[in-house]
């Protein structure tokens, strides 16, 4: 079987992606890849500012409350 030429791969690829796009703009959605895990990712981010977040107001537990808490079962 021929190949193509390495011109009209490009243009096909060009085709495929603007399909996408159209109907991701017509539709008022994003893109979504289903491989990646967003919530995980999201979580990664911004665990750090969460943490410093809870620390600040006092809501972060700590060693010894956990053991208390533990005591307590």
């Amino acid at each position: 079987m021929v190949r193509k030429s390495h011109k009209k791969a490009i243009v096909a690829v060009a085709h495929k992606m603007i399909r996408l796009i159209y109907i991701l703009l017509s539709r008022r959605q994003p893109y979504l890849d289903q491989h990646i895990d967003y919530a995980a990712m999201s979580a990664k981010k911004n665990a750090p500012r969460w943490i410093k977040q809870l620390k600040a107001i006092g809501k972060w537990p700590t060693a010894s409350a956990g053991a208390v808490a533990l005591a307590a079962i």
